[in-house]
């Protein structure tokens, strides 16, 4: 479990870590971390000794399912009771919400914090053929809850959700802020290192920004490319965007005459920019690596170029006091009258 409990969870790996787990791919239960004695020489402990609470990660996922936040499921090949399980390796399964959390007695005999996740991502799921991605679905039946404790469910909206008018989920409410490292005395970690020249970032200038737009801006948004993707006809957008216009919408659509089911018939979705179909490759579309790489060096030069340095203590109202400059021998020579000069 990847979160903070003030902040809420971003990620989980389904491993097959606990017998409670059950895996039905669009939705799953999921056991929390805790209860197992890892001291020593026993980090491979598999047997639970204690009963498993919800603090750090597993108040993480909790605040997740108060406040609706989405979190991303990876699926692990060590995962053997799973059928969703990819063959070898790890692999990106989509976001998922977690609806309900309670604690439980689990098959080991100790209380262990419990998850209801799921699925609500644009994207198909990787085990389908489907083109289309999640619609909301109601909740499954849970039998276990019958019998449990401390559960917790969303009262209010949720800030992850599907948009009718879209046609997509996205969020309805400003994502949480990102946590920002701190010391144990509470000043900011970067504050307290001595750097020796330390650079006074701004941000990019307007002339700077336009020229950057004009050369790597998105035809859809106009603005610079964010998760860029290029498409075989040769035109780059945002990955966003690109899924924003063609949300909804299906490759194949069914035809019928006089009740008779007929061929499924190839829908053309044009390039926002040019007339070429984007219907056989714009699902699998994959971030432009090198472009974007490109696009972040690009402005990180123009960062450098507008930023300055500042002394020692790394502040911008400090004077630097310049010395008089002594006069070289030559100066010297020169200041002198022309009879002295002579004379010497």
């Amino acid at each position: 479990i990847a979160g903070q409990q003030n902040h809420g969870a971003q990620s989980v790996i389904l491993s097959g870590g606990y017998k409670d787990d059950e895996d039905h791919g669009e939705w799953f239960l999921y056991t929390g971390s805790g209860g197992r004695d890892l001291s020593g020489n026993k980090r491979t402990n598999k047997i639970q000794s204690f009963d498993q609470e919800f603090k750090s990660a597993n108040e993480a996922l909790r605040l997740s399912c108060r406040k609706g936040y989405p979190l991303r499921v990876i699926r692990c090949a060590k995962d053997k009771h799973s059928s969703y399980a990819p063959v070898k390796g790890l692999r990106y399964d989509g976001i998922y919400r977690v609806e309900k959390c309670w604690r439980n007695v689990g098959v080991q005999g100790f209380k262990v914090c419990r998850y209801l996740m799921v699925r609500c991502d644009n994207a198909p799921a990787p085990w389908t053929s489907d083109v289309h991605g999640d619609c909301p679905r109601p909740l499954p039946a849970v039998k276990e809850l019958e019998r449990a404790s401390d559960i917790t469910e969303r009262k209010e909206s949720p800030s992850w959700d599907f948009d009718e008018a879209d046609g997509c989920w996205k969020w309805m409410k400003p994502p949480p802020m990102s946590r920002k490292k701190e010391k144990k005395n509470g000043e900011p970690a970067a504050a307290s290192r001595k750097v020796r020249r330390t650079v006074n970032k701004k941000p990019l200038s307007e002339a700077a920004r336009k020229r950057i737009q004009k050369e790597f801006g998105c035809k859809i948004c106009s603005d610079v490319l964010y998760q860029p993707v290029t498409t075989a006809c040769g035109h780059n957008f945002c990955k966003l965007c690109l899924a924003g216009v063609f949300a909804g919408r299906s490759t194949l659509r069914e035809r019928n005459a006089g009740g008779r089911n007929l061929r499924f018939k190839k829908n053309v979705m044009k390039c926002p920019a040019c007339p070429n179909d984007l219907a056989d490759d714009w699902c699998d579309l994959e971030v432009n690596i090198e472009l974007k790489n490109l696009i972040a060096k690009q402005m990180r030069e123009c960062e450098n170029f507008s930023s300055a340095f500042v002394n020692e203590e790394g502040s911008e109202d400090d004077e630097v006091e310049l010395k008089p400059e002594k006069p070289s021998k030559r100066r010297k020579v020169d200041d002198q009258d022309p009879e002295e000069r002579e004379t010497n």
